[in-house]
């Protein structure tokens, strides 16, 4: 089993099959390990995925667990989120639950201080798996498969193999009040199973709010992976012992708020960079040397506080990286649907609902 193999399909998550058997394939490069948990790079809710990912300055529902931990400080109330997702088909399956709630304790002597329990877990069904098929691909026998040899896996296509991959992150997060300041952070568990093999990790975030900066200014700030996470593999084989790294991220970002009380309404508009120094060059937005970054931006439209309609981009300015979506709150029940464009060029564009009980 090839580590670019694994974590292209877990990059990529179910782009078409035939794909994924090209990824199983492939040499393995020391730079396959910059995806590892890629998985849960989309966060959860679908409110956050209308606003182009743009959350981490706003941070004021249960998904706050994920985007920026320091929001879960000075929650209104209890909240239980719970999303499903699917996309090419029913091919691959997100889901997305998260319980957050206030507390009358405080682990560190702050105030208005919270926590919550979260889970992502996604499920790639009929991976077509090829690299049995390597000694026959080979036909000059050199040891590996070059690109033209490789146009013959078409041919071979009813030796496929098909497995399952399931990638699975529990989180444990709290943050409390200090003077002006939230702050906040995360225990992850990951653990990622595919074809035989599986891995297991353990990470943390941090993160830190000021709300009211100036005017209705907020800013945010996420220090995702800050441990750096490591993933074991453990199965059969030479992978077995193999490590992958997900690499920390710092994630700055600001939130504006307009009120609008003649039509009782309030505006949100939000920006964040996800950036990293991992050497990712173009397969982020903007790159320059080790250092690279996506841009995400958004904006929410609150009317009456029971009408919710929104907008963003997510890494790109193109239509394909375009985000838009709805929600409605009735009594204690909020139900929101969030839509993102084809990032992977391939005819497949992601529907995301949500739904959030207030208690």
């Amino acid at each position: 089993m090839h580590r670019s193999a694994m974590a292209g399909t877990r990059r990529r998550a179910g782009a078409a099959t035939l794909l994924a058997a090209t990824l199983l394939l492939a040499p393995a490069g020391a730079g396959a390990a910059k995806y590892a948990g890629s998985f849960m790079e989309d966060g959860g809710g679908a409110r956050a995925l209308g606003m182009g990912g743009a959350f981490t300055a706003v941070a004021d529902d249960p998904s706050a667990a994920f985007w920026n931990p320091a929001g879960l400080s000075g929650l209104d109330g209890c909240g239980l989120l719970v999303m499903h997702a699917e996309q090419f088909g029913d091919l691959v399956d997100r889901d997305y639950a998260a319980y957050a709630r206030p507390v009358d304790w405080s682990l560190l002597g702050g105030t208005e201080a919270g926590f919550a329990l979260s889970a992502i877990r996604l499920g790639v069904d009929d991976i077509q798996l090829t690299s049995h098929l390597e000694d026959q691909l080979d036909t000059d026998d050199d040891g590996t498969v070059s690109d033209a040899e490789l146009a013959g896996l078409f041919n071979l296509r009813d030796q496929f193999r098909y497995v399952s991959d399931s990638e699975l992150a529990l989180f444990a997060s709290y943050a409390e009040r200090h003077g002006p300041w939230q702050l906040g952070g995360t225990v992850k568990f990951v653990r990622q199973s595919v074809a035989g093999y599986s891995s297991l990790g353990l990470g943390a975030d941090l993160g830190a709010l000021r709300r009211g900066v100036w005017r209705g200014l907020d800013l945010g700030l996420k220090l995702q992976d800050i441990t750096t996470t490591f993933l074991a593999w453990s199965g059969p084989g030479d992978y077995a012992g193999t490590t992958e790294v997900i690499t920390p991220a710092i994630v700055p970002a600001a939130a504006y708020r307009i009120p609008l009380e003649r039509w009782r309404a309030e505006l949100t508009v939000a920006a964040s960079a996800e950036s990293r120094f991992d050497n990712r060059g173009d397969a982020d937005q903007y790159a320059s040397g080790a250092f690279s970054a996506n841009v995400h931006t958004g904006a929410e439209l609150a009317l009456d506080r029971r009408v919710f309609l929104r907008g963003g981009f997510s890494g790109g300015w193109g239509t394909e990286e375009m985000t838009a979506g709805a929600g409605f709150r009735l009594a204690a029940m909020t139900v929101d649907y969030a839509y993102a464009g084809d990032t992977l060029g391939n005819d497949e564009e992601t529907h995301r609902i949500s739904i959030t009980a207030h208690f």
